[in-house]
């Protein structure tokens, strides 16, 4: 066996060991890489599914596209945005620049 210095781009850009991602999956990456901070979108829970699967299912394809989210179901709905960083209140530091 030999080991050998690889680039990591062209590891993030490789195939997933042979995984390919749903239409459903890669529609969703699609959305919420179009998503602008402030903006939400929704998925319509459909027939035969539950809106706990597509919740995750939502949070699933954030998570692959890098992306934090918050989603909440409302009726047949599955509302979802991006997250926003807010900073946590703390010791403010010593030596202030």
């Amino acid at each position: 066996m030999r080991i050998e210095e690889a680039d990591l781009n062209t590891l993030k850009t490789a195939q997933r060991r042979g995984r390919v991602r749903s239409p459903e999956t890669q529609e969703l990456i699609e959305a919420i890489d179009s998503l602008v901070p402030g903006a939400a979108k929704s998925v319509v829970v459909e027939p035969g599914q539950t809106s706990q699967k597509v919740r995750a299912s939502v949070m699933y394809a954030g998570k692959a596209a890098g992306k934090k989210l918050q989603a909440a179901i409302s009726g047949n709905k599955v509302l979802f945005a991006l997250k926003e960083e807010k900073r946590r209140p703390g010791r403010p530091r010593k030596n202030p620049v």
